[in-house]
């Protein structure tokens, strides 16, 4: 097949990666302009666009996808394929190849909608989630569905966990999509709209977390936040980034009162509203993330003082 790739962030890069290496021909990848990013602002290319050079695959970074609808137009392609591009597709595009435009969305949609299920089901606590092969369409997320495949979340995963194997699951399914294609299969089972929620971008005063919260609670919005943007709490002398956790049954005391600070057994235990919480992972403000026993050794913080809320 004549595929087109279209996709911007790390989540893209598996499958990339696959079709590249797959006997499809990837004839174009269109991804995001370059722009400046991180903490020094400095102008960089897009992960997608990174991978694309680096395979010797065609790229382009249009910043509207209608300047470059006859130039796709013109390498006739059965298929583009979405990836996590961060852009709906007009119907300049989405009219383009014989087959259609298929999507990869980390979740079992119709729930989950959006820029941040990854996070979101996390966040909420669920004990499973999936992954889905799309049919696109002018509407967010809400396309036919081709194929679905469904994962358990391990409670102690992280979103940089799940999200680099939802990666690599989405990659899978999107190859054996395309295998049924070549057969002649082709699905599309139409979203239960009634069934749909929504997963909007991480607001930064959610990040921002207080220790009254439910123990469990806090850990999956941890969870959920880890590691970027990272969830803010108080610490012994400011705000600190928590970014790993477990909870601890059987323990109580005032939210944000130290529990345990033992350096040699390595246990750093806060207290919540309901339980408490060990932590795993902290990072000061200007350091590097360290587990709670090197916290605790370096900021000896005393069993009985309470870190106070915002």
């Amino acid at each position: 097949m004549q595929i087109v790739f279209m996709g911007t962030s790390s989540f893209a890069l598996p499958a990339l990666e696959t079709l590249a290496s797959s006997k499809h021909k990837v004839a174009l990848v269109v991804t995001q302009p370059d722009r400046p990013r991180g903490r020094g602002k400095k102008v960089s290319p897009t992960p997608v666009k990174e991978k694309a050079l680096e395979l010797g695959l065609p790229v382009i970074t249009p910043p509207k996808l209608k300047e470059v609808a006859e130039e796709i137009r013109a390498l006739d392609p059965h298929l583009i394929v979405v990836v996590s591009f961060g852009q709906i597709l007009p119907p300049s595009i989405l009219q383009i190849p014989s087959l259609g435009c298929l999507n990869i969305h980390p979740s079992l949609l119709p729930r989950y909608r959006g820029a941040a299920p990854i996070q979101r089901v996390l966040m909420e606590g669920e004990r499973e989630t999936g992954v889905t092969i799309m049919w696109m369409n002018e509407r967010l997320d809400a396309g036919d569905i081709f194929l679905q495949e469904r994962t358990p979340i391990h409670p102690e995963e992280t979103y940089g966990e799940l999200h680099d194997r939802l990666a690599v699951e989405g990659a899978g399914l999107l190859m054996k999509a395309i295998e049924m294609l070549e057969r002649g299969e082709k699905r599309a089972l139409p979203q239960r709209e009634e069934e749909a929620t929504y997963a909007p971008p991480i607001r930064k005063e959610e990040t921002r977390l207080t220790w009254d919260s439910p123990a469990r609670a806090l850990h999956n919005t941890v969870r959920g936040l880890s590691p970027t943007p990272g969830a803010s709490l108080p610490g012994p002398r400011g705000p600190v980034k928590v970014l790993r956790t477990r909870v601890v049954e059987g323990l109580q005391g005032a939210p944000g009162e130290v529990l345990e600070a033992h350096p040699r057994k390595g246990t750093l235990i806060v207290a919540c509203r309901e339980g408490a919480v060990e932590i795993l992972q902290i990072q000061p403000p200007g350091k590097k993330a360290m587990d709670g026993a090197s916290f605790v050794r370096g900021y000896q913080p005393r069993k009985g003082e309470v870190w106070q809320t915002w």
